[in-house]
């Protein structure tokens, strides 16, 4: 008889489980990864845009070139804020995530544990059965050997 695990079902729903919440995790990482990269591609933007305008003020800048400088200055600001404040929801989304996905873990270990510990009961009882079996015939073989044997007369 083949080992049967009763609660295959569920634990294949567990680790289906897991799988999704893992990938959702993923996603977010790479979406913060994302995130992190435009602030920083920002942050570049807005440096070459301050250099530049030092530059144009040793060299020389109207009051309307200034002024549209500082414009897109405070663009740039204002986009790095909005990107951070979608970072700090994305890191609280994932810090909520990974703690689903570690729970959807151990819900599938807890199961995967069982099914190991029936298993290998399920192998021992398997070997006793064999070894159980070996002796039988052992003992069976002997005991037809001694009723084959003629009986010597001492």
């Amino acid at each position: 008889m083949a080992f049967h695990f009763a609660l295959l079902t569920i634990l294949r729903l567990r680790e289906s489980l897991e799988k999704q919440e893992l990938q959702r995790l993923q996603k977010l990482v790479a979406d913060l990864a994302q995130i992190r990269a435009e602030i920083e591609s920002v942050d570049q933007r807005i440096e070459a845009a301050r250099r530049e305008v030092v530059e144009q003020v040793s060299t020389g800048i109207s009051g309307a070139e200034l002024h549209a400088a500082a414009l897109s200055e405070f663009a740039l600001l204002q986009l790095r804020a909005n990107l951070i404040a979608k970072r700090e929801e994305l890191e609280r989304a994932r810090k909520d995530q990974q703690a689903r996905y570690n729970h959807a873990r151990q819900c599938r270990e807890i199961l995967s544990n069982l099914r190991d510990r029936q298993l290998a009961a399920y192998q021992h009882e398997q070997n006793r059965r064999e070894q159980r079996l070996t002796d039988e015939l052992f003992l069976m073989r002997r005991s037809h050997r001694k009723r084959a044997e003629p009986v010597s007369s001492s």
